[in-house]
């Protein structure tokens, strides 16, 4: 499974580079549709390959919403209130200036994705930093999977430990776990990348 699971991985961060600005402003649309009920929302701070969601973060917090991001601490992270300035820290990650651990029960938890497979389930850079986050909380939070470009399994090709998404949003894509299989005309709208055992 780990071998499916790495090639899978491998596939979806070598697929050709995307207009990320168009990609990103799309994205972040539909987020905010999605976010609208909620009030306690954790999201990240995007790497350079991930769907810059800067825009969402900013119009959360001016509609009074409590935003969080993860703050790196040892094999997994810890959540923090959002806070400017962001620095530069490990894995090339920015964190925000404030370090205090909030335990505030968060209702909507948005997650990076590297891929997903045919178990609605995530593959991300191999750190298991989120999985190990979400088994340690005493509640589930609805899990939104982001990406900018579709990248989809059409097998299972993650573990038991890796976690389960409710919402998957990517460029012209939205879709929920237990929605039915992929179209070629999703792929060719979305620009997507769809893995079978015989690519590779």
């Amino acid at each position: 499974m780990e071998d499916n699971k790495t090639e899978f991985r491998r596939i979806c961060l070598n697929s050709p580079k995307v207009n990320r600005y168009l990609f990103s402003k799309k994205i972040s649309n539909e987020l905010l549709k999605l976010a609208k009920p909620y009030k306690n929302i954790l999201l990240f701070i995007p790497l350079e390959n991930e769907a810059d969601i800067y825009s969402v973060v900013k119009r959360l917090r001016i509609e009074k919403k409590e935003v969080f991001v993860p703050l790196v601490e040892g094999a997994t992270f810890k959540m923090v209130k959002y806070s400017l300035p962001l620095k530069r820290k490990k894995f090339s990650l920015l964190e925000p200036h404030n370090k205090n651990q909030t335990l505030k029960k968060i209702d909507l938890a948005v997650v990076p994705v590297v891929g997903v497979d045919s178990d609605f389930r995530r593959v991300g850079f191999g750190k298991g930093m989120y999985d190990r986050f979400f088994a340690k909380l005493p509640y589930r939070p609805k899990i939104v999977f982001l990406q900018l470009r579709p990248c989809i399994s059409a097998h299972k090709v993650t573990d038991s430990y890796d976690i389960r998404g409710d919402e998957y949003i990517s460029f012209n894509t939205r879709r929920k776990n237990g929605d039915r299989g992929y179209s070629r005309f999703f792929f060719i709208r979305s620009r997507g990348v769809y893995h079978r055992k015989e690519d590779g």
